[in-house]
């Protein structure tokens, strides 16, 4: 049976390739433009780099998921349970994921917020405001369920692999150090400690993160390729 996934271990390694290079965009990209205000905010619809990464993080799910699934093939014999497990957790949060891109992208940006800059009068600015901020305010709570479910699908899938590879070891690391820091995410948005979290995680999280999902794709690399060797 294990043989029979050797060709999609490949192709999903290479997908978890793309998938650090989009966590990298991602979480490096907004360290490129600010904005103070609520107007200078939706303005940002106009700048390049914060229209190049919205398109990305429309993309940036599907990979992410390809890496799930290759995971959950690679460590299914060895334990099915923590497996399927970690693939749901993971569906949930990347399916989230993609529903906020497309709504960000097609309503809040390409509708909301490009008719509130206009002002072409056919809906109030007042009102205009007022959805965006309420979007907003629904997707700071949407964060928790995206964090929490990161937490346990990595937990879940790290969880079977051996300690003793080298390779493996350096995954179950990084995820470690990821889980952490997501954890530091939590403790600043909801429970008021972002006066010390927020220093630790803003410059660390994207390249751990990154370099996480870069071990997975080499790892997921090396199992297709032991695989077809048997």
């Amino acid at each position: 049976m294990a043989i029979k996934f050797t060709p999609a271990l490949r192709g999903l390694g290479v997908c978890a390739l793309f998938a650090a290079l989009t966590t990298f965009l991602n979480t490096m990209a907004p360290k490129f433009y600010e904005a103070n205000g609520f107007d200078a905010a939706a303005a940002l619809i106009y700048n390049p780099i914060y229209a190049a990464r919205q398109w990305i993080l429309l993309v940036h799910p599907a990979f992410t998921l390809l890496l799930a699934l290759g995971f959950t093939l690679a460590i299914f014999e060895r334990s099915p349970g923590r497996a399927s497990s970690g693939l749901a957790f993971a569906g949930v949060e990347k399916m989230t994921e993609f529903v906020l891109g497309v709504l960000i992208l097609f309503v809040v940006n390409a509708q909301w917020k490009a008719s509130y800059l206009v002002g072409d009068g056919s809906v109030s600015a007042e009102d205009l405001r007022g959805r965006i901020q309420i979007f907003y305010e629904l997707l700071s709570g949407l964060y928790f369920l995206l964090w929490s479910m990161f937490i346990l699908s990595t937990g879940l899938l790290v969880s079977a692999l051996n300690r003793t590879d080298s390779l493996e070891l350096a995954v179950i690391l990084t995820a470690g150090l990821t889980i952490l820091l997501t954890v530091f995410l939590i403790l600043g948005r909801y429970a008021g400690m972002s006066a010390w979290t927020d220093s630790i995680v803003y410059w660390s999280y994207g390249p751990v993160l990154t370099v996480h999902r870069l071990l997975i794709g080499f790892w997921l690399l090396r199992q297709s390729s032991l695989l077809s060797c048997r």
